[in-house]
């Protein structure tokens, strides 16, 4: 019976951080900017990836980012961490330099 007890635990435990990922994820703006590059150049993100922009973004601020670059395979992502703000997409080859930025993370996709 203590089994169980421990299983019903976890399951709330990991019911609760799902639903804080969900609440974080929630929290996330892409500007119009950003929506149109992404579809100009071709790019989407998929909930793997945008759990993965997550954890990188609270890592930033951890460290004091505000303005960062998440770099996620041959693309990128300017990001304003207080509003979890997308702000701009783009395609390393293309945009080589990236600027007004405070911070570099790199992120694995996890999907790809």
């Amino acid at each position: 019976m203590r089994q169980g007890a421990s299983t019903s635990a976890r399951r709330r435990e990991a019911g609760s951080f799902e639903q804080a990922m969900q609440d974080a994820l929630a929290a996330w703006r892409v500007s119009q900017h950003a929506s149109s590059r992404m579809e100009e150049r071709g790019i989407s993100l998929s909930s793997a990836d945008w759990n993965a922009m997550e954890q990188a973004a609270r890592a930033a601020e951890a460290k004091g980012a505000r303005d960062t670059y998440l770099v996620m395979g041959d693309v990128g992502f300017v990001v304003h961490l207080p509003s979890r703000t997308l702000v701009t997409a783009l395609k390393h080859e293309e945009h080589p330099v990236v600027t007004q930025i405070d911070s570099v993370v790199f992120v694995s996709r996890l999907d790809r």
